[in-house]
């Protein structure tokens, strides 16, 4: 009942393979979808030492410690 055993020709067996992708793929490869969409660009931030130089200029004086004080009196500081 068993069938010969017949011996695999590798040669034919790649070039079949390579046939098949062949005509599996696109003649024409469609070019790629570019976004329209700008890409997004952050900021540039300052540094935090930048930030408190800025704080201590703006909250020096009278009024800065008047301020405080309230705050503290308050239980918000």
């Amino acid at each position: 009942m068993e069938s010969e055993a017949r011996v695999l020709d590798e040669a034919k067996l790649d070039s079949a393979i390579a046939d098949l992708l062949r005509e599996d793929e696109p003649e024409d490869p469609e070019p790629e979808v570019k976004s329209t969409k700008a890409p997004t660009v952050f900021p540039e931030l300052p540094q935090q030492a930048e930030m408190d130089e800025e704080v201590e200029t703006k909250d020096s004086g009278l009024g800065a410690t008047l301020r405080q004080k309230l705050a503290e009196l308050r239980g918000a500081a």
